[in-house]
């Protein structure tokens, strides 16, 4: 029997250890989830804007036969926040001498939604590693179905930059702003996986350390995408889409894998943009596949 996304969270957990590095950029709490085979492979996973590490744990759970490394963003979580202001380049500066302080040979790095954002930009400016990027975000033009609904997120966070602090932390970690979300991108019919990805998003969707780490973490996520930075990186490339992903359309995703020198796309069907959550089982036999080399 395979086992449910919430039961692999759960296997994840149970191995789970925390550390942390001062690293120049701040002090950067991560967690590994070892694997019981002594050669096992080491994979580094970059956590989506909002989220925290426990966003990738079912995704870890699901692939046990590998070292799993996951640090909670700058900011977000137990990771100090950057001194400087949080762009797409300032996370990738991190992610490059996070890696470094690792000194894993062989790793290879994932990246979530905006952890993909960020994987691509560290690669561009260097990062050599194999890289995994799942649902990841790729722009060419504003989707005219989405601009009302843009107006509005981006009308939140304009409020979320301009009130005083105190209501401004409040907005931005409101509940109901936070299940309306959750509500538009979870796409199962599983009652059970639905309401867990809503309590998952309830905990650890608002885990940032202050107002300016969100606003500033926002405009980064609309700055730059993928595709920015996709010509650009020579690493061998795995992009893992969901075919009902709303942030990145799958003709974007097809064009933008094409940008890549030595890129792959996989799309898994009847997902959207939470395939950590909702179909980690089957990214587990994708990404174990590419990091063997198959």
């Amino acid at each position: 029997m395979t086992p449910s996304p919430i039961d692999l969270a759960q296997m994840a957990l149970e191995r789970a250890h925390g550390h942390e590095l001062r690293l120049k950029t701040g002090v950067t709490h991560y967690w590994t989830y070892p694997s019981d085979q002594s050669a096992a492979r080491t994979i580094i996973m970059v956590h989506g804007y909002r989220g925290n590490h426990h966003g990738l744990e079912a995704l870890a759970g699901a692939l046990a036969d590998f070292d799993v490394v996951i640090p909670d963003l700058p900011g977000f979580g137990r990771s100090a926040e950057l001194a400087e202001t949080h762009t797409v380049d300032s996370y990738a500066d991190w992610l490059r001498e996070f890696v470094a302080a690792l000194n894993i040979d062989g790793a290879v790095v994932l990246g979530h939604s905006f952890g993909s954002i960020v994987t691509a930009a560290a690669a561009e400016a260097g990062l050599k590693n194999d890289l995994i990027l799942v649902n990841p975000v790729s722009r060419f033009e504003e989707r005219t179905d989405q601009r009302f609904l843009n107006l509005l997120v981006n009308t939140y966070y304009a409020l979320g930059g301009n009130l005083p602090k105190a209501m401004a932390n409040g907005l931005l970690r409101n509940n109901m702003f936070v299940r309306i979300m959750s509500e538009v991108l979870a796409k199962t019919k599983e009652p059970k996986v639905r309401n867990w990805i809503h309590q998952q998003h309830e905990k650890n969707f608002s885990d940032f350390s202050d107002r300016r780490v969100a606003v500033e973490g926002y405009y980064a996520s609309l700055s730059k995408s993928v595709a920015s930075f996709a010509n650009k990186i020579p690493n061998r490339t795995l992009l893992i889409a969901g075919e009902l992903d709303d942030i990145t359309s799958l003709a974007d995703q097809l064009k933008a894998t094409e940008l890549f020198s030595a890129g792959k796309l996989e799309i898994i069907p009847g997902v959207g943009h939470l395939i950590h959550y909702e179909a980690p089982q089957q990214a587990a036999v994708l990404i174990a596949g590419f990091v063997r080399g198959n």
